[in-house]
């Protein structure tokens, strides 16, 4: 008779599962990414920038400080999956973990903007270790909140609209630190601007904290654990080896987020030395920006009602290739200041579809393994997706790097030349469009339609409940 009674409570949890999610549960989770995102804009968007012309490191020495560390993500990311899919707590599996580093994270972010008054050989330890703490605490928080989707909810169209809200939310986030950063360094740096820095991104640290706290109180785990099975890592990583859609993502998410942080890398220099803009001029294109990945997703999730997601994020990722490539012939100068905020509000626009699109790609590609191979890897498998996301972080730094050493960069607009805007140009043009297209093919190969995604989550219903 026990048993009978086991059996239903943990159908009723199935069918839990597949409930719609409360706008309010679906707007903490979205708090957790946000909280994410200020991290990774103040990474993406100023560490390159502050490291050669606040920290006074070489362009060289940034690129190997962004390559070298993904040696460690390379062994964290995985055990930090492995770690996630194991957790047992009153709390939950994936939901704790924003709790536990949310302090941690938001203290290292703001020593990782701070200069220490020390040697030049000190400076390059000091910004060697702490951005490996920071990336190995965003790893801790970051992999536990990507697997958290699926112990929330199969049903695939809640899955799009809960990305949809992480993702307008991300916006705000990330306008906050794109607009909110660059006012901070005005206003605290009557001195210098690295004190400017550093109490701007400590109060945006503290802000990133409040999220993943409320993220923690507000999301609720619904899964059965026992629907998740006990399985040894090897049979984890035979999975994922298995996994040809997880693998095809894994590739995608790479391209992606290179789209984003090689052309926001270069961002503050096309501004600064390409357009001559001020700070207040520096703030409205950020705002810009922001402006356009906020409202992108909310028209993204209108547009899935009428469009299939995968052929969405096809056609959106060609757009943006030609439009990237219509951006090289457009001028570019002082008095073109206004033009390029209407261009980079409405490339952001677009853009903004791509994310929830390909967030939602990755959470079908996880229950299309758990269908094919009966194993569910979802910590592990969003620990090797952040291993190629932290990737992307170095290649686009490095991209950067690269592309200044070839044009003899030095910081300071008097040291510009003709070679060096034109470096600065290729950045913001010509390299993303490469790696939009390259997106569109990648997608094109992917088999996660709708179709199939119905089919998998009627199947993988049945399965558990019979």
């Amino acid at each position: 008779m026990s048993n009978t009674i086991d059996e239903q409570i943990e159908i009723n949890q199935v069918t839990d599962y597949e409930e719609k999610i409360g706008s309010w549960e679906k707007f903490g989770y979205g708090l957790g990414d946000a909280g994410g995102t200020i991290i990774t804009g103040l990474i993406g968007n100023f560490l390159t920038f502050f490291y050669t012309d606040i920290f006074g490191l070489t362009p060289a020495i940034v690129g190997i400080l962004f390559m070298s560390l993904r040696i460690f993500d390379a062994i964290s990311d995985p055990i930090m999956g492995v770690v996630a899919d194991k957790t047992r707590s009153k709390y939950g599996r994936f939901r704790p973990w924003q709790l536990w580093i949310a302090i941690p994270i938001g203290i290292i972010g703001a020593l990782t903007f701070t200069v220490p008054d020390v040697s030049y050989n000190l400076k390059i330890a000091y910004a060697f270790v702490t951005y490996l703490l920071l990336s190995l605490s965003y790893t801790a928080i970051n992999v536990p909140y990507c697997a958290l989707i699926n112990t929330m909810t199969t049903n695939h169209k809640e899955v799009i609209k809960c990305q949809t809200w992480r993702f307008v939310l991300t916006g705000f986030a990330g306008l906050m630190v794109s607009v909110g950063l660059p006012w901070f360094v005005g206003f605290f740096s009557k001195e210098n601007q690295a004190s400017g820095y550093q109490y701007g991104v400590g109060i945006l640290c503290v802000i990133a904290v409040v999220m993943f706290l409320w993220c923690f109180f507000t999301v609720k785990e619904r899964t059965p654990v026992s629907s998740l099975g006990s399985f040894s890592l090897s049979d984890h990583i035979r999975s994922i080896k298995k996994n040809d859609q997880l693998i095809l993502m894994l590739v995608m998410s790479f391209l992606l987020i290179n789209v984003f942080n090689t052309r926001g890398g270069a961002y503050l220099y096309f501004i600064s030395y390409v357009l001559n803009g001020d700070a207040k001029y520096t703030s409205m294109f950020f705002g810009m920006v922001t402006s356009g990945l906020i409202l992108g997703p909310i028209l993204a999730n209108y547009l899935t009602r009428i469009i299939e997601p995968k052929n969405l994020y096809f056609h959106t990722n060609i757009f943006l290739g030609i439009y990237s490539l219509l951006m090289l012939i457009l001028p570019a100068s002082s008095n073109d200041q206004t033009l390029w905020l209407v261009v980079i509000f409405s490339y952001s626009l677009i853009l903004g579809f791509t994310l929830p699109l390909h967030f939602s790609l990755m959470a079908f590609a996880d229950d299309y393994g758990q269908w094919k191979t009966g194993v569910r890897s979802s910590g592990l498998n969003f620990a090797f997706n952040l291993f190629c996301i932290k990737l992307a972080w170095a290649s686009s730094a490095a991209i950067i790097s690269l592309v200044f050493i070839i044009v003899a960069y030095e910081p300071g607009i008097e040291h510009q030349t003709a070679k060096s805007i034109t470096g600065i140009t290729s950045i913001e043009t010509i390299i993303p469009a490469i790696m939009h297209f390259a997106l569109a093919f990648m997608i094109a190969k992917s088999k996660l339609s709708s179709e199939l995604m119905t089919t998998i989550s009627t199947q993988l219903k049945n399965k558990f409940i019979n």
